[in-house]
């Protein structure tokens, strides 16, 4: 009987070191391949979900800027959109953004 419980006990050493093992070559190769977590939204397509007002204000700031905004600004424009920002409000809080970028860059 005493046998039996360490052998059990053996058994669930092995068995727990093997997942820990498997666990962190797993992790290891998903840091390696920069696996995307499927959850966690980070491209936004221009447009996506856009009310009518957006839309205007995102080619107004076009027109303004003469150019396609880059991938930082792209990104500030939709956290704006994100905190519920509109129409010539959302237009004047990039705008200043855009400035400050240009100035640190």
């Amino acid at each position: 009987m005493g046998g039996e419980l360490i052998l059990s006990i053996i058994l669930t050493i092995i068995f727990l070191v093997l997942m820990g093992i498997m666990f962190l070559l797993g992790y290891k190769e998903a840091l390696r391949t920069k696996v995307v977590d499927p959850l966690k939204i980070e491209e936004f397509f221009v447009g996506e979900g856009w009310d009518e007002e957006t839309w205007r204000a995102y080619k107004k700031i076009l027109e303004i800027l003469h150019r396609d905004l880059n991938d930082e600004e792209q990104r500030y424009f939709m956290e704006l959109v994100e905190e519920g920002y509109r129409g010539e409000f959302l237009i004047k809080k990039f705008l200043e953004f855009s400035r400050q970028f240009k100035e640190h860059h």
